[in-house]
């Protein structure tokens, strides 16, 4: 079974996209409980083998956070590039990032097991200016100071622990990153597209 009918396969035993988009649209902090029910129905199908090159749990991340910005109806662009630069998720547009980079963020997944995490960094800076405005998702702890979010069956924020080389860096469970993604918007004044 492949990542995405792993996911729609739980979605479908919680209730489907239809409660889902009712639970996200009273309260967006609802998030937070449908990820860690999606992430912990799914962890135990997903290969946690260290040998591969492609991180499933990434992998799986980026597929629940493209669905519930959908059923969410929040604002983003996937799977782009810009300036020749690969995005996976650029928050609210493009357009966005060409005229005020306080504005967009982009959200990386790092699903390649042996990528450089700094040449990543280095390269997503070149277009995004500030550095909280990149968000990193990534199945394990890593060493950077850009926000951080953990996918994996023990992604809780009470497992989640600093690095004494970064002690100020944000890192979170991947099950506030809706929420986080809400803030932002809000903290911009993004008005966007209104449904009537």
């Amino acid at each position: 079974m492949d990542i995405k009918e792993i996911l729609y396969t739980e979605i479908d035993k919680i209730g489907g996209k239809d409660v889902i988009r009712i639970q996200l649209s009273t309260d967006i902090s609802n998030s937070k409980q449908i990820i860690n029910t999606l992430l912990n129905k799914c962890s135990v199908l997903l290969n946690k083998e260290d040998d591969q090159t492609e991180d499933e749990f990434a992998m799986f991340g980026e597929a629940l956070l493209h669905f519930l910005l959908t059923m969410a109806m929040i604002p983003a662009e996937r799977k782009i590039v810009v300036d020749n630069i690969d995005i996976d998720i650029l928050i609210p547009n493009s357009k966005n990032l060409k005229t005020d980079n306080e504005k967009a963020l982009i959200i990386y997944f790092l699903k390649n097991k042996k990528e450089n995490i700094n040449d990543t960094i280095r390269k997503l800076s070149e277009i995004q200016k500030n550095k909280n405005n990149i968000w990193l998702v990534s199945s394990k702890d890593i060493e950077s100071n850009h926000n951080t979010f953990v996918v994996s069956s023990s992604s809780s924020s009470s497992s989640l622990s600093v690095n004494d080389d970064y002690p100020e860096r944000p890192i979170y469970p991947f099950s506030e990153i809706l929420i986080k993604i809400n803030d932002f918007l809000k903290n911009i004044n993004y008005t966007g597209l209104k449904i009537l």
